[in-house]
């Protein structure tokens, strides 16, 4: 059966050897290649005690490879397997392939998958003198090596953690014809809600039994380059976006009677600004016509992210901005329930406001706000954990403790955190290492460096809600006991929305603010004032 990939029946008894016992094997390709040959998907149950030291599920996928050049398409045809088994590990993925370059070459579509992919030759399995031991070093390498609390990206796939009851409240107010804008600090995740909504949204759909919940289309705007802000390039993007989401619905754009030259995507980029004007109308009225005689009459998504790029945070022109809004409102006022939108940002400031010198802000009373706030306790507890285990890092609860106190549950500082205490741990001592509370405060002041960046943008958005709040926050944070009385200095709907954004406790808490590393913070850095409802 594998007789088709020289040497694979050696890796195969290498890896058992390495203590990994074979359950299946299935062609990734129903038909071989020209050559005769295909790749291989091997899935294997790993041993008691690399699961218990790394947190594996019962199997693992390892993708054999027959090619002299390692191919994307490998990568593609893994995700393809993750996304309908779910016995498998979501996390790691193991590639054996004929190339001793495959690493470099597969790097790219890698990383845009959210999961850890190690990649080895066969030389380097058959090379092994040890089997046992190698799997272990080899696992603890590189899972230690890969970073896995860094969150400079937006996190997906196994990476995602929580916000359950934020995907089922936007799903179910976009499900409901109800355009959504979704707000919250920078690095709080918005991103990656959108991705996991998406790809949930995906998940639960099935072209090939016409049971397609949804077309979400994701159109983030700090992709577009600097030549494509303008009209033309948000057109040209907004084109190709329809194709990604197509594809992965395994939808064909030529059965949905779309124009011929949106068809071909390779086509796109030679469109000029005249074509653009007409297909994008053109393609997203035949979309639109589509889903509503389809049989699951799925509704149309645009996820738009960084909106406030099109309205002048950018150099896009703004009455452009308001051109392309002004035509997706007519949309979703046309066919409610069937084509909605959402847009995500740092805050509703340039959705509320109702003018735009002398043109009317489409948003305006429009959107149903959405802010993102932290994660929750338990949710943070098991984004920690979860990584973690990965890192043979065991965290205890009064760790935990620490970390929420500091974070508020704010995803990129919680990993934050992690990522300095798993930074200065050296391997050999990661046997299921405890991190207790002392571990913790040992690198605390480290956290608080090294987020001071972030600390700032934190606090531009505070004052960005009200201008007054920096100093009565940071008035509170020095006199706790006089929170209440000095809260109402601030406008009712700054304190609302500073408390939706997780940056303020709820009333009765035992601190005044959520996250204990910003109330430092402006300790150090912001000059203390007396609020005038607390001098009065």
């Amino acid at each position: 059966m594998l007789g088709e990939i020289p040497d694979a029946e050696n890796v195969v008894d290498g890896l058992q050897r390495a203590g990994l016992e074979l359950r299946r094997v299935e062609p990734a390709d129903r038909s071989s290649s020209a050559s005769g040959m295909r790749t291989w998907l091997l899935f294997w149950e790993p041993p008691k005690h690399l699961r218990e030291s790394f947190d594996l599920a019962q199997e693992l996928l390892l993708v054999l490879t027959p090619w002299k050049q390692a191919q994307a398409r490998d990568v593609s045809l893994a995700e393809e397997t993750l996304r309908r088994d779910h016995r498998l590990d979501r996390g790691v993925v193991l590639i054996v392939a004929r190339d001793a370059a495959a690493e470099r070459r597969l790097a790219h579509p890698v990383q845009h998958t959210g999961r850890l992919y190690i990649i080895v030759s066969v030389d380097a399995v058959l090379a092994v003198q040890d089997p046992k031991r190698w799997l272990r070093d080899l696992f603890q390498e590189r899972i230690g090596s890969g970073d896995l609390f860094a969150a400079g990206r937006p996190v997906f796939g196994w990476d995602f953690v929580g916000r359950q009851q934020e995907l089922r409240s936007i799903r179910g107010r976009l499900m409901d014809g109800r355009p959504v804008g979704l707000y919250g600090l920078r690095k709080a995740g918005k991103t990656s809600v959108l991705i996991a909504l998406k790809d949930q949204l995906i998940a639960d759909s099935t072209a090939e039994s016409g049971s397609i919940v949804a077309i979400p289309i994701h159109l983030d705007l700090l992709s577009l380059s600097f030549a494509e802000m303008k009209r033309s390039g948000f057109m040209r993007y907004l084109l190709r976006s329809m194709h990604e989401a197509l594809e992965r619905l395994g939808v064909a754009p030529t059965t949905l009677n779309l124009p011929a030259s949106f068809t071909d995507r390779r086509r796109l980029g030679e469109l000029d600004a005249e074509d653009l004007e007409r297909l994008v109308p053109e393609a997203l009225e035949c979309l639109i016509d589509w889903a509503r005689s389809a049989p699951s009459a799925p509704a149309i998504f645009l996820l738009i992210d960084e909106y406030e790029r099109i309205l002048g945070a950018s150099r896009f022109p703004v009455t452009d901005g308001l051109d392309i809004l002004d035509y997706l409102r007519g949309l979703v006022q046309r066919y409610p329930r069937t084509f909605n939108i959402l847009i995500a940002g740092l805050d509703r400031q340039k959705a509320s406001v109702s003018r735009y010198g002398q043109r009317q802000n489409p948003l305006f009373s429009f959107i149903v706000d959405h802010p993102l706030a932290g994660l929750e306790r338990e949710e943070m507890n098991e984004l920690i954990r979860k990584i973690g285990r990965r890192l043979s890092l065991r965290f205890e609860s009064d760790a935990l403790d620490v970390i929420w106190r500091e974070t508020g549950g704010h995803p990129y500082l919680a990993r934050e955190f992690g990522r300095v205490i798993d930074r200065e741990i050296p391997s050999q001592k990661r046997d299921s290492m405890r991190i207790d509370r002392a571990i913790t405060l040992e690198h605390l002041e480290e956290f608080r460096r090294d987020v001071a960046p972030t600390m700032q943008e934190i606090h531009d958005a505070v004052r960005t809600i009200d201008p007054e709040a920096p100093d009565v926050l940071a008035y509170i944070v020095h006199y706790p006991e006089e929170t209440d009385e000095s809260l109402s200095a601030l406008k009712p709907e700054s304190v609302h929305t500073l408390r939706r954004y997780g940056i303020l406790n709820e009333t009765g808490a035992n601190e005044p603010l959520r996250i204990g590393s910003f109330g430092a913070w402006l300790l150090q850095n912001q000059p203390l004032g007396v609020p005038t409802a607390a001098n009065a």
